[in-house]
């Protein structure tokens, strides 16, 4: 059986080597249109700070794949799919056949449309020839557009490298689908305290400069520089899977089996809407924890098993200067108007905890500093489905010393603030 696995990032890579590990004699072949063996793209902004080497990025080499007996066609994107011949045409006009094909190749960068944003000195940081170039580029005033992870991230890299630094956002907050203001706030402090000018709730309407990049200029003002980085979100590239009749919607639609509705075309990673855990729809979530699941899901039907995805879930981490923080569940931006939503908010030193509760069970926790450490178990809470009321009805029982309640538990009441009583 032929399994062709489009894509050489995260998910694409642990199709393959699951596939690998429980059957010696599948033909396996990745195709992929970067020229570098898997690299790891969380790592790009650490070697844009020369916080690493650029060898370190990488997370396998080239050797790897032909130990794992898997073909590897770098160079070669694929351009359409015929699923009548199965078969892959790519842009260099060739064929690759296929008994099963994987679609795992993310996102691409969310271009948006503004003047001026093919000028020299406007870069994205997506792949690792966007890092080469940056770093080659030797700015020495940049202008951040988006205040995701990325954009975050990079900022601090230029930062770090002796870069004047403006991050400009949209919306009213930074971090915007990972944390909701009052955190965000604390978090736009901590920067701002690192000498990064911070601009939110203002609107980019054009690069200025006829060959080279000279300055910003947005809804309120106008900002001089020589660098813009593009970090303005990820969308999922469509015409691919159009070209086979695969549904599309946000993302690749994909069953409980992560198969298209195309048969034997699966798919996974960053490019899927998926089911989310416990929510009872479809989404995007483009999140490293979620596309090794969904590989190792793939990897299972493909072999025959029939399991089901369990659901994608949001947990993500951030990290810059001495600050980290972490996020799970929804937010409340997320959730919208709701009246049966209860938070539990703790901040010690700018030591920050945002518990949400929905019918006294945890659906989301944002937390900064020395409580970020313990984000996990926010997370086994929320998943067990424990009953905070009764953790508070229950607290001299939990802290006895012969307790019915495993330490877990007292640990979390802690957290949240409650006293131990003797």
């Amino acid at each position: 059986m032929k399994i062709l696995i489009i894509g050489n990032g995260i998910a694409g890579n642990e199709v393959a080597l699951s596939l690998r590990d429980h059957d010696a004699d599948l033909e396996i072949a990745i195709l992929s249109g970067e020229t570098f063996p898997e690299y790891d793209p969380c790592s790009l902004t650490y070697y844009i700070g020369g916080d690493v080497p650029r060898e370190v990025v990488f997370m396998r080499k080239l050797e790897d794949y032909v130990k794992a007996n898997i073909r590897l066609f770098l160079g070669s994107k694929a351009v359409s799919i015929d699923s009548g011949k199965r078969r892959i045409i790519t842009e260099k006009d060739e064929s690759v056949s296929y008994d099963k094909l994987v679609l795992a190749y993310g996102g691409r960068l969310l271009v948006p449309p503004v003047k001026g944003i093919d000028s020299a000195g406007v870069f994205c940081c997506r792949q690792l020839t966007d890092a080469d170039k940056l770093i080659k580029h030797k700015g020495q005033s940049a202008v951040v557009i988006g205040s995701g992870t990325i954009g975050i991230e990079v900022a601090e890299a230029l930062k770090k490298k002796g870069c004047d630094v403006t991050i400009i956002e949209l919306l009213d907050r930074i971090l915007p689908t990972m944390f909701d203001r009052p955190a965000a706030e604390i978090l736009k402090r901590k920067l701002e305290s690192h000498g990064i000018r911070i601009l939110v709730n203002e609107k980019v309407l054009q690069i200025e400069g006829k060959k080279e990049v000279t300055g910003v200029t947005t809804d309120r003002r106008k900002i001089p520089c020589d660098t813009v980085v593009l970090a303005t979100g990820v969308e999922v590239e469509k015409k691919l899977p159009q070209t086979a009749n695969i549904d599309v919607n946000h993302g690749i639609c994909v069953n409980e089996y992560m198969e298209t509705n195309v048969k034997d075309i699966y798919a996974c990673g960053d490019c899927v809407e998926a089911r989310t855990l416990g929510q009872g729809k479809n989404q995007t979530y483009k999140l490293k924890h979620n596309a090794i699941d969904q590989a190792r899901t793939v990897a299972r039907n493909i072999l025959g098993e029939e399991v089901s995805y369990a659901g994608a879930y949001s947990f993500a981490r951030i990290h810059f200067f001495n600050t980290y923080a972490a996020t799970f569940g929804l937010t409340h931006q997320s959730l919208g108007n709701t009246n049966d939503l209860n938070i539990i908010e703790r901040n010690v030193d700018e030591n920050y905890l945002r518990v949400m509760l929905k019918q006294d069970r945890i659906i989301g926790t944002q937390a900064i500093g020395g409580f970020a450490h313990h984000i996990g178990l926010f997370m086994g809470a929320s998943w067990r489905g424990d009953d905070i009321n009764e953790l508070k009805r229950d607290w001299n029982r939990v802290c006895q010393i012969d307790s019915p309640y495993s330490w877990i538990h007292r640990r979390l009441g802690e957290l949240i603030g409650l006293k131990i009583p003797f």
